[in-house]
Order: C-alpha cells, then structure tokens, then sequence
C-alpha cells in the first residue's frame, strides 16, 4: 500500500472524536545519534496538551522506551502511555505503572552478551531497558550485520523472546506484547473505547499498531518514507507531524 499524503488541516473538523496513540522517536521528535540527546521542541508539550483536552484524554504515547524516560522528556505532561513496545502500560496520567514479568536470567545474560560484544567496537551503544535490552549501531552503521546475526544467534533456542528491529537498533525482548497490543488495550477502555482510532509513527516497530488502528476502521499514518507499511496515510518527517499537532490542538 503507498500511503496518501496529507497536510496540517487534516482531520480537523473530526479530531474530536478521535483516539490518538503517537509513537515518539522519529515521529513527535528527530531521531538523534544517541537517545539520551533527542531534545523536544519548544511548543510540542503544550501542543500535545491541548490536543490531549480537545480529545476528552484519549491520546496516548506509544514508544519503544521507557515509561520514566517518556515522564522526563515530556514533564510536566504526564499522559497514559505504553513503554517497552507495550512491555510497560499504565491507563491514565497518573495512574500505576504496569509491567509485564520478564525472566530476569535471561535478560542479565543477553545484556550481558551484547556488552561483550560491543567492547572494542566504537559506535555501539547497549541500552538495558528493565524488561527488555537493545544494541544501537546508529554511529555504525558497518556493524549492522554482525548485530543483527549476534541477536539471532544469542536468541536461538531462547523459548519467549525474540528480536525487534527498528532503525538502527536491534531489542532484545519478551514475546507476546507489542505496540498492536498495547493499542488495543486501550482502545478496549474509557476514554479510547467508541472512537475512530489514529496510529502516527515511523518504524517498522509501529508496524503492529497501525494494523490495530485499521482493524478498527481507524487511520495510520506514516511518518517519513519508509516502505513497505499498511500505512494509509503520511506525512514526511517529525516537523510536519509537529505542525499537525499544532493545527489539531487549536
């Protein structure tokens, strides 16, 4: 499917009744060489917040990183929100944080292999996760290969967990939970349920949560170039995400 492309007015007169679940990285903000150097632009928490109360709350951010590490970008927002992939979910802005039980063996031994393995290769980062760990090759790009054969080779014969590409970073974690899920647990509750469902992101991550959202006659949309997607719609990079949000809030 080539998704088709939209502007800033776009679904404007029926935001309203919308559910909106935005992925972060790439998406709300530009990717950066390492994660902990993503800056959010001046505007977008107020943005988001208003876009929040026009919707009666139903806007979550669905995001491979943590929940604490979401609260801290976007302070002093607090929205519900899924972390980890949906390995961590809570339901409201202040509600508890819930997470999936990880078998802790197994998640010290695959952190424990990926840090070996990146000693003496400069551009590799690990990043442990608390239930899950990924490898980040953004600053070399060259290793790709060999990190996507080590967790491969790391994950073979390992029952429950599986590897999750994205763009250039390789997680590690359990199965059974991704975005789509996660989606649909909210969707599943007040104030999601009864609304027309919008998925934004731009990785093959936000793969499972636009299905979710098309299950329900909803609208994902794209951000950025990357095919294939079962996008049905797009936009071409985070600024003009940006700039939906801002009309959208208004």
């Amino acid at each position: 499917m080539t998704p088709q492309a939209i502007d800033s007015t776009a679904f404007a007169d029926s935001i309203s009744g919308m559910a909106l679940f935005f992925d972060v990285d790439g998406c709300l903000i530009d990717l950066a060489e390492r994660p902990e150097d993503v800056v959010v632009p001046a505007g977008l928490i107020g943005n988001l917040e208003r876009l929040s109360a026009r919707v009666g709350g139903a806007l979550a951010l669905v995001s491979g990183r943590a929940i604490a590490d979401l609260d801290r970008l976007f302070a002093p927002l607090s929205l519900p929100v899924a972390g980890q992939h949906g390995l961590e979910w809570r339901a409201t802005p202040t509600g508890p944080v819930e997470r999936v039980p990880v078998d802790r063996a197994v998640l010290d031994r695959l952190a424990t292999a990926l840090a070996e393995f990146a000693i003496g290769k400069p551009g590799l980062r690990v990043e442990p996760k608390g239930a899950a760990v990924a490898i980040h090759y953004r600053q070399a790009p060259a290793l790709g290969p060999e990190v996507i054969a080590l967790a491969d080779t790391l994950l073979a014969g390992t029952l429950g967990w599986h590897a999750l590409s994205g763009k250039m970073v390789v997680e590690l974690k359990p199965d059974g939970v991704d975005k789509g899920a996660a989606v649909e647990r909210f969707l599943a509750q007040a104030p999601f349920t009864g609304r027309t469902p919008l998925a934004a992101g731009d990785d093959v991550t936000d793969e499972d949560a636009f299905a979710a959202v098309l299950r329900h006659d909803g609208i994902a949309l794209q951000v950025g170039d990357r095919e294939p997607t079962v996008a049905n719609r797009r936009l071409p990079d985070p600024a003009a995400m940006r700039a939906w949000i801002a009309h959208a809030s208004r």
